[in-house]
């Protein structure tokens, strides 16, 4: 098997990482909805935070939510192709 380093090996796994978000957001119905909220929630931590703290933790929040699903996907799919 050819193992890709440097350059071409941070290409590679851009195009990889951009392809399971494009699968994540066709396939699952609750990644679709959780980034729908993200597109109106990030924009309110800018306009509710105070400090950049707040705006930071409530924008980190967000993102948590969203790579908790993520790996969720991960982890159902793993189980359905392995599982009876």
């Amino acid at each position: 098997m050819y193992k890709t380093t440097g350059l071409t090996h941070l290409i590679n796994s851009t195009k990889y990482s951009l392809q399971g978000l494009k699968s994540a957001f066709k396939n699952e119905t609750a990644f679709r909805h959780e980034c729908f909220l993200a597109c109106i929630m990030i924009p309110l931590a800018f306009w509710l935070g105070d400090t950049k703290i707040e705006i930071a933790l409530m924008i980190s929040s967000v993102l948590l939510v969203m790579t908790v699903e993520l790996l969720n996907s991960a982890v159902e799919a793993v189980v359905d192709r392995i599982g009876t």
